[in-house]
């Protein structure tokens, strides 16, 4: 069963979000979207249905257009980190579980939040190293508004919050936001995705137990073969580690 659910963050932002539940659960997932991504695309709506057998499953857009929601235009991660934040102090009180998905800039986000009290995390595909997003948004400067431009068929903008921040995030920042984060972290590369070619990601110096695994044949979104299927398995045996 879906139900819509909204509320206010801490400085005011409408969040919308569905939450997915077959019967009372005492453990929950959250779900952090990617960059120019939201909670509708294909692997969460897939994780959504999958999980919720077992767990409450609570998905969210970091932007929206309906009223009063953010712009991501207006958002750095710190902003959606911040948001996630919010989201768990409103709705994960009620569970002896909590387990947090992140995927792409989701997963950095999830690291930037480093919320106490997490039982495990698992990152899809997570960027690591985002000055290299800073890179590829910086060949376009749209000076009018003070945006970013990157052509991939469509023109995506980057605000200048978000493109700043990209570049502050280097490999090495990276680095200490894994060894400072509080719970255990699984992080699922996609073969045929830029960062499955880095040696180390948010796993690597995280001082609780934490994995990593290549998915083979998978794109960034996980939509290619039966990659999809083999990320939701070994999202839920990580999880049941912990439960």
């Amino acid at each position: 069963m879906e139900q819509k659910w909204d509320f206010k963050s801490s400085d005011g932002a409408a969040i919308y979000g569905v939450k997915n539940s077959v019967a009372a659960a005492d453990a929950a997932i959250f779900m952090v979207h990617g960059l120019m991504c939201n909670m509708y695309e294909y692997a969460f709506k897939r994780a959504a249905d999958y999980f919720e057998r077992d767990y409450d499953v609570y998905r969210f857009n970091l932007y929206d257009g309906r009223d009063g929601a953010r712009c991501l235009n207006d958002c750095s991660l710190t902003t959606h980190a911040n948001d996630l934040i919010d989201v768990l102090n409103s709705f994960s009180r009620e569970y002896k579980k909590v387990f947090l998905i992140g995927h792409s800039y989701g997963g950095t986000a999830v690291m930037l939040a480093n919320i106490k009290g997490v039982t495990a995390v698992s990152l899809w595909d997570p960027s690591y190293d985002l000055t290299r997003t800073q890179k590829a948004f910086s060949k376009k400067h749209v000076e009018e508004r003070d945006l970013y431009s990157l052509n991939r068929g469509i023109s995506q903008l980057l605000g200048k919050g978000m493109f700043e921040q990209a570049g502050s995030l280097t490999q090495e920042a990276c680095e200490a936001l894994s060894s400072e984060f509080q719970s255990p972290v699984q992080v699922l590369s996609a073969e045929n995705a830029m960062c499955a070619k880095d040696k180390d990601s948010f796993h690597s110096y995280c001082a609780h137990p934490s994995v990593r695994e290549v998915i083979k044949g998978a794109d960034h979104y996980f939509r290619e073969g039966n990659s999809c299927d083999i990320l939701l398995e070994k999202t839920e045996e990580w999880f049941r580690r912990f439960l």
